[in-house]
């Protein structure tokens, strides 16, 4: 008993890499950032009020709170657009950037059984792109967009089940497969 209770514990906290769980990844990254460097913090702000989603729904959440709070917010709020916008518009390419899924096929499984090789575009490419983006000279608006993109991918790419799909006998198509069908 004290097993299952365990198992469906672990199960439920692994799976939830959410809304809040990037929020707080924002918060880490306002906060070591605020700490080392100041004015880091102040471009990377400005920078985000160019965002396409400030005006019209950031800003409100952002301005009721005190001057001392609002930075760390709009972090916050960044860093989970991505997951945000993928609820509302189905973005086919940027779905695959929440994620790499390295194929791993446990030593003694059946030879029949063939690994998938990683997508070429996943979150590796998406953090390179969006890195060259927040650099280049594109629009503030496109660049603030690529700095979301790497607040909530620097996320993604901590949550194991981002990084790693099982091949084995019990999921011969990776457990990704399991997973796509149960969630969509």
């Amino acid at each position: 008993m004290n097993a299952t209770i365990i198992v469906l514990l672990f199960a439920c906290s692994a799976s939830a890499w959410n809304t809040s769980t990037h929020m707080v990844t924002g918060a880490i990254a306002y906060r070591i950032l605020e700490n080392d460097s100041p004015r880091t913090v102040s471009v990377i702000k400005t920078l985000l009020e160019k965002h396409p989603w400030y005006a019209d729904r950031w800003r409100d959440d952002v301005e009721k709170l005190a001057e001392s709070q609002r930075g760390e917010m709009l972090f916050m709020l960044a860093a989970r657009w991505a997951d945000d916008i993928r609820m509302q518009a189905k973005l086919q390419r940027e779905t695959k950037w929440h994620s790499i899924n390295f194929p791993f096929k446990p030593a003694g499984e059946p030879e029949d059984i063939k690994p998938l090789a990683t997508h070429p575009d996943n979150i590796l490419s998406a953090l390179a792109e969006n890195q060259r983006r927040v650099k280049s000279q594109v629009s503030a608006d496109q660049r603030a967009i690529a700095l979301a993109w790497l607040l909530h991918l620097v996320g993604d790419i901590h949550q194991p089940l981002h990084t790693v799909q099982l091949f084995s006998r019990e999921y011969p198509h990776g457990d990704r497969a399991v997973m796509k069908r149960a969630f969509g």
